[in-house]
Formats: C-alpha cells, structure tokens, sequence
C-alpha cells in the first residue's frame, strides 16, 4: 500500500464496516449504544457511538494513516489493533497520536535549538526513527534517572540521540552513539552540530556488537534500537556493563515484530523487570536492572 492509496483504502474499509452481514454486533444494554464489538468499528468510532457517522468516515484515511507506526507506507496486523478502551470511569480513551502531535515547549534557548535541529531533521532523509512520543520518553526517562552515561545502539539520523541531548545538557552526561552506516552517520553529525550538541555526543561506526562492549564507565540508560534480530545478543553483551539502578530501553517492541528472544529475556530474568509502554506506535521496553 502506498502512500497514494490511503483515501481508497479507507474507502474500502468503511464500505466494509458499514455492510450490514459484515457486522452483527451486540451493543451494551442501557444509555448509549456503547463501541462496536468489531475492531473495525472502534478504530474509527472517534466519539465511541457504535456507529460510523459521514465525518468520521471522511477522517479514515487520516486515522489510517496515523497508524502507521514506522512511517513505511504500509499497515500491518499490529498496526491495525485497536486502541485500548476507555478506563474505568467512562469516556474516551485519550487519543495518543493527537496528544504526542502538540509540539513539546523549550525552556531556554538551547532546549529550543535542539529542538529547531528535530524540526529539520524530520523533513530531510529519515531512514528508521523514533516518534516524538517515543523521544519524549527517552528524554524523561534519562533526565529523571540523572544519566552520565547513555550508549545508543543504531544512530541511523541522530533523532533519538537529539532527545538523549535535551536531557543530558542538564544532567552533565553524554552520549555513545553506535552505527555502522557511514551514510547516516555522516547526517547525524550535521544534525549535532546544528543542535549545538556535538560536544556531548560521541559517534562510534561500526558493528556494535564488538565497539559498544568497549565502553568503559558504567552504563545509566542503554538503548537498542538496531537489527532486531540482534536485540537479544546486545542485552547479553551489555547488560554488565548497566549498572545495578539503570535501565535499558527498547525500541520497536510493537512493530516490526520483536525478537521473542529478547522478550523472553527481560520478562524471565529475576534481575530485570520490564513494562512494555507506548504500544499504540512503535512501543518502547522499559527494563530497570534491579538494585
């Protein structure tokens, strides 16, 4: 599915959900009719009614679009599952995609010229990236944990190493960045520069696998966010190097499909626990490396 061929898609997927035989769903008893049982008609059921209305079939083809976790043109399965129901309490589910779209506040000059850096980052040659939902997170996570010392595996354009820097401008850390494309590697260094960051970051080409073992202080934040079916070979070569408090962070833990490998570790291991967060996108593991 190209990028040209949302608006017949969601044509498409409308025409099926408003055919009658399609779809024979009981609805809750009492007040409103409440969702629709079928995925279909919840993922584009905005006000929760149980019905399609014309607006709301008009804006499939943007929501469909939405979905597209990795900006690849295409949806999957995992991409298409629906979001989560409302909490206890009633009403809506907080739409994720609109919130993480509100543009995040710089507080002072250099929060804003990283942050102008991100802007033109993501109308140039993107290859694979985080969200802004997801960058936000690394940000959060890194300053709250008070972070020196950050390794990121998979540079690709320097976006998620741009959020590492919003934090560790102020926690006085750095970051150890690993790719093996010299190609993106050279587009990340400009978008450091741009940001006033290249002094914080470190960019490290080759096969991570053996130059981020090599790493000498003590890891507070690992992020992998390389080949997938390498994530599992990456915690057991690194996990001694995160100290005992630190995390370790996971990018993709949706879609592309995760290595159930590495799953299995972090969800098995009596020295790791592990959230899965942010899985109406791409979804980003959350393993803290108990004390």
């Amino acid at each position: 599915m190209t990028r040209l061929t949302w608006a017949a898609a969601a044509a498409a997927v409308a025409a099926a959900v408003l055919t009658r035989a399609a779809w024979s769903q009981p609805r809750p008893e009492g007040g409103r009719s409440g969702p629709a049982a079928n995925p279909l008609i919840r993922l584009f059921d905005t006000d929760r009614d149980g019905t399609l209305s014309a607006a709301e079939i008009d804006a499939a083809a943007a929501r469909l679009r939405s979905l597209d976790a990795d900006r690849n043109g295409r949806l999957d399965a995992a991409e298409l599952r629906p979001a989560p129901e409302a909490r206890r309490g009633g009403g809506p589910a907080m739409d994720q995609a609109a919130a993480s779209d509100k543009p995040p506040l710089p507080k002072d000059d250099g929060e804003k010229r990283i942050l102008d850096a991100l802007d033109v980052a993501r109308h140039g040659r993107r290859y694979a990236n985080v969200s802004t939902a997801d960058g936000r997170l690394l940000r959060q996570l890194t300053e709250a944990v008070g972070a020196k010392t950050v390794v990121e595996l998979g540079t690709s354009t320097g976006e998620s190493g741009l959020w590492f820097a919003l934090a560790l401008r102020k926690t006085g850390g750095k970051l150890l960045t690993h790719d093996i494309d010299p190609g993106r590697i050279a587009v990340a260094r400009e978008n450091f520069k741009k940001a006033g960051v290249d002094d914080i970051i470190t960019i490290v080409e080759g096969d991570a696998h053996k130059t981020a073992p090599r790493t000498k202080e003590p890891i507070d934040v690992l992020f992998i966010d390389a080949e997938k079916e390498g994530y599992s070979a990456y915690l057991k070569e690194l996990l001694p190097l995160v100290r005992p408090g630190g995390l370790i962070l996971a990018h993709n833990m949706r879609t592309p499909t995760p290595d159930p490998r590495y799953i299995e570790a972090v969800t098995t291991s009596p020295e790791l626990d592990t959230s899965f967060v942010l899985m109406d996108g791409a979804g980003v593991g959350i393993t803290l490396k108990k004390r």
